[in-house]
């Protein structure tokens, strides 16, 4: 039996991924938590649901399955679980806290809150896996504080090439369909033969990514030449947050010269131009509007011309190509 536990933003009466599940034979689960609220204090709620569809389906083994929210639900869920199997995409670290998802949504810290390093330092049973996206400096920094931790064997830490929208990314290049249909496909070497898996991480630069993407929301001034230096490979979160810290060092020629070498990075690379579509989306626009900032109205133009053709169905691109706000 699969429980499914939905992001955010799903309407009530519906359910995150249903449509993916729907197309298994699993018995299933589908919570939803339209509040989006992080699942707090529904821990007996969620317990009491998963213990009559277990009696209902008489299953013999149980996964718990999330992303971004939906994965620190599982993860919650996970700790007072411990025969059961884990799959949680992009969790928060802790609800609330700065840089979280969790905090976008307007939510904040409670003390005496558990966090997903105590979450998951609970005894298990059955493996818990942790996919971690490193291209979202946050979520890198998620994976580099449980790397850190003193956790049970079971618990699999899986380092990707991708962002915060890893479950897209992996659905698009159907990964994850072919992991859901019976669950004993290895994840992690499904994503390495596809060239996302990353085997060995050094988890103290995506440390120094997570605290330097932190620092700059609370409003510090960062040295652009420093950050750069971080990591030596292309992580689009890394080259995003050196951009923006030149434009607010005042420098927004080098900040869309950046952005125009990731732009150019994403379309070489099959990995980073499989990512989800509203991330690399993200680029252009950024360029588009430093470009306008600029006075250079036709590069933006241009700039735009190039992104309508490569996501036809985004007809703001279109738009701004033509020369309308």
């Amino acid at each position: 039996m699969v429980v499914v536990f939905s992001q955010v933003r799903v309407p009530p009466g519906k359910f995150g991924l249903e449509r993916l599940f729907a197309a298994t034979t699993h018995s299933l689960l589908l919570l939803n938590e339209p509040e989006n609220n992080w699942y707090r204090g529904l821990e007996a709620a969620i317990d009491a649901l998963i213990e009559a569809a277990t009696t209902t389906s008489k299953a013999t083994r149980l996964i718990l399955y999330g992303s971004s929210m939906g994965a620190f639900g599982a993860a919650a869920a996970a700790s007072r679980h411990p025969e059961a199997e884990l799959y949680a995409f992009a969790p928060d670290y802790r609800i609330g806290e700065p840089g979280s998802q969790s905090a976008a949504a307007g939510l904040v810290v409670r003390l005496e809150e558990a966090g997903l390093g105590e979450l998951l330092a609970a005894p298990r049973r059955a493996t818990a896996r942790v996919i971690v996206p490193l291209f979202d400096p946050y979520d890198a920094g998620v994976g580099a504080r449980l790397s850190g931790r003193r956790l049970p064997d079971e618990v699999t830490l899986v380092p990707l090439r991708s962002s915060h929208e890893v479950h897209d990314h992996l659905y698009s290049l159907n990964i994850i369909r072919k992991v859901v249909a019976t669950f004993r496909r290895d994840i992690a070497l499904e994503a390495a033969a596809r060239g996302l898996l990353v085997s060995t991480v050094d988890w103290s630069p995506h440390a120094r990514l997570a605290a330097a993407r932190a620092a700059f929301d609370a409003g510090a001034v960062l040295d652009p030449d420093g950050l750069i230096e971080i990591l030596p490979e292309i992580n689009p979160g890394l080259t995003l947050l050196v951009a923006e810290a030149a434009e607010r060092a005042g420098d927004i020629g080098r900040a869309e010269a950046l952005l125009a070498d990731l732009d150019a990075a994403i379309v070489a690379d099959t990995v980073l131009s499989g990512l989800a579509k509203r991330y690399l989306k993200e680029v252009p626009r950024r360029r588009i509007r430093l470009l306008r900032d600029m006075g250079d109205i036709a590069a933006s133009r241009l700039v735009a011309a190039e992104a309508a053709a490569r996501f036809p169905t985004d007809a703001g691109f279109a738009t701004l190509a033509a020369g309308s706000d």
